[in-house]
């Protein structure tokens, strides 16, 4: 796990280690181990190293390859870059790294290589023999990979942050004002855009190759499994719910397995639910010494659940550490998480205190739980959108639209009901949109924004297949713009690497292929537990799904309101967004404040703003 950047320039030899050395630093966090630069010609690299794998240091970045022809800048890790090294006999290896094995299987398969890569990843190749540039991104999105082009066209810049693009010095940063409607309803923007004008994103699952001749014409391609990807559901020969089970098993087994491949000490995040405790019981199961557990807690209140992971960390005799994290000390992290935010969201301070802590107790890489609500349905909105279906499927909700507005709007409900009775078509989509928004379309529309934030990406309703629908959305509106990209930038700022099994994509594909009556929601995740068996402690699953508490409402409304002010004040001198900061401020004066998470929000936004001084004027 890494960080990388470079410059790609048709404007003669100018050597830009400088700027390289000033992208390096600014995310120094991703890799404390090992600095590097590559410069030739047109071509500049820039490398920082967090060493996982193989810690010798000629696995350092840039690394060169045939020679000089290749040189490589990666960030992630290659789960089975050992069986792909017996497979390229023709080349000669220097290192153990999964770095050299990207190298050598370019060298000899070219683009489709990707299709056997399993792990996370983005990377860039040069060759210097046919002075092209190759970029990758892995299949979700799991690392990061902005880049920017000049206006004339003879600059490319990428880099795993967008702050390392701010600090080249190429670029003066202005606020992306065309996706602000997005930010506001989903707290994050999709790919390929991002909140910084002329900066955008290389979509998971992409690739693309620019050459020296035809700099300013970028070829984006998506390879094979982004395509299959898109259809979620594909036919596979599972007819019963057991071999379900029994297949879910194999695979999840399988996904934990292949990421217990580390060099330096490891452990997991315990935090007592199924997800996390189902990682911990496939570790146990293929380490041979004890798995290292971190749970963190805030309270000894009925809410907390520390005692449901030190039933798992007993049952599996895992080294185990409670970390007990007062209101005040959690406070104090609050600043120094909004400085760590690269790119802005609502989500990612809890993130970043957890990773904080699990990294000073000197792990470098730990296991976590983060997709297993999205690939077996754990979330809430998937029993919603189900009882939509069958409400729908009984003429109920036809019947209701045609009520007049003028009745609906008397009935005495108050936020999500009162906007979803008052839909103009109740169906699934629009009650996920629902659900799903900080700000409706109708707010957005009183700020005179607008919403264009109708996403699909043209995955239609397929018969029997509701739940992949849902998974879907949740995957590419929440999990993949918001909790993959948190999960990096919040670890990465502690230097700590987090690896994701439920998003293996072996298992994830299967699972979303899955017909409903196969991948049952009742009880919560139940074809996750029964794949399980007995290997979690009842009082895990058979309960209501929790979460880390915290008393954010208190916080935003007393404690953290000054904070909250400060960027506040920032946000209001964007035009868009200044009558909505007197909206929240009005909330703000009164006895209760309900629309504190969106005061949140727009406050995050305005600390990103100031802390990178992006430009917000016209």
């Amino acid at each position: 796990m890494c960080g990388l950047n470079g410059i790609f320039s048709s404007g003669g030899e100018r050597d830009w280690s400088s700027a390289i050395q000033r992208m390096n630093l600014k995310m120094a966090h991703r890799g404390p181990d090992a600095d590097g630069v590559y410069n030739n010609r047109d071509i500049t690299l820039g490398h920082r190293r967090l060493s996982i794998i193989d810690l010798d240091p000629r696995g350092t970045q840039p690394m060169h390859g045939l020679g000089n022809r290749y040189v490589i800048v990666f960030n992630g890790e290659i789960y089975n870059f050992e069986k792909l090294r017996e497979q390229v006999s023709s080349y000669s290896f220097q290192t153990g790294t999964d770095t050299e094995v990207l190298l050598a299987l370019f060298a000899e398969k070219g683009e489709k290589m990707l299709g056997l890569l399993e792990g996370m990843f983005a990377f860039a190749i040069w060759d210097n023999e046919k002075e092209e540039l190759f970029i990758a991104r892995d299949r979700f999105g799991k690392k990061p990979l902005y880049w920017w082009m000049s206006d004339n066209q003879d600059a490319f810049l990428f880099s795993s942050e967008l702050r390392s693009i701010i600090s080249s010095g190429w670029l003066k940063p202005q606020l992306n004002r065309k996706v602000l409607g997005q930010f506001l309803q989903y707290q994050t923007v999709f790919d390929p855009n991002t909140l910084v004008e002329g900066v955008f994103q290389l979509a998971g699952g992409y690739c693309a190759s620019l050459s020296k001749n035809a700099l300013g014409k970028i070829e984006f391609h998506s390879w094979p499994f982004y395509e299959r990807q898109k259809e979620i559901v594909k036919p596979n020969s599972v007819k019963t719910y057991g071999e379900a089970v029994q297949q879910t098993r194999n695979l999840f087994e399988s996904a934990v397995q292949k990421r217990l491949v580390s060099d330096v000490d490891f452990g997991a995040f315990l935090s007592g639910g199924v997800d996390s405790s189902a990682v911990v019981a496939m570790m146990a199961k293929h380490l041979n010494s004890p798995v290292k557990t971190f749970h963190v807690y805030f309270d000894e209140s009925e809410f907390s659940e520390r005692k449901y992971a030190e039933l798992v960390a007993k049952k599996y005799e895992t080294e185990h550490q409670n970390i007990l994290i007062k209101p005040q000390e959690f406070l104090s992290e609050v600043i120094p998480a909004i400085e760590a935010i690269d790119h802005p969201s609502a989500d990612g301070v809890n993130t970043y205190v957890v990773s904080k802590y699990t990294r000073l107790a000197g792990i470098k890489m730990a296991l976590s739980g983060l997709g297993g609500d999205e690939v077996f349905g754990g979330y809430g909105v998937f029993n919603r959108i189900q009882q939509v279906n069958r409400l729908r499927k009984t003429g109920i909700l036809q019947l209701w639209e045609q009520i007049p507005s003028s009745m609906k709007k008397s009935i005495p409900v108050k936020g999500k009901i009162h906007e979803l009775i008052n839909l103009k078509k109740i169906d699934e989509s629009t009650v996920y949109e629902l659900f799903r928004h900080f700000y409706s379309d109708a707010e957005l529309a009183k700020l005179g924004i607008i919403s264009n934030t109708d996403f699909s990406w043209g995955i239609p309703i397929k018969t029997g297949h509701l739940t992949a629908w849902v998974g879907n959305e949740e995957f590419e509106k929440y999990m993949k713009p918001v909790l993959l990209r948190d999960a990096d930038q919040m670890s990465m700022a502690h230097s700590l690497e987090v690896r994701v099994p439920f998003l293996d994509h072996t298992l994830t594909e299967f699972v979303m292929s899955l017909p409903d009556h196969l991948k049952p929601l009742k009880p919560g995740k139940k074809l996750l537990i029964d794949a399980l068996g007995d290997d979690l402690p009842r009082e895990v699953w058979d309960r209501e799904k929790m979460g880390f508490v915290f008393p954010w409402k208190q916080w935003v409304n007393n404690e953290l309101k000054g904070v909250v002010n400060e960027g506040l004040e920032v946000v209001s001198n964007i035009p868009e967004l200044c009558h909505a900061v007197q909206d929240l401020r009005a909330f703000q004066r009164g006895p209760t404040n309900e629309k504190w998470h969106k005061a949140w929000l727009l406050s995050t936004l305005g600390h990103w703003i100031k802390n990178n001084q992006i430009n917000i004027n016209n």
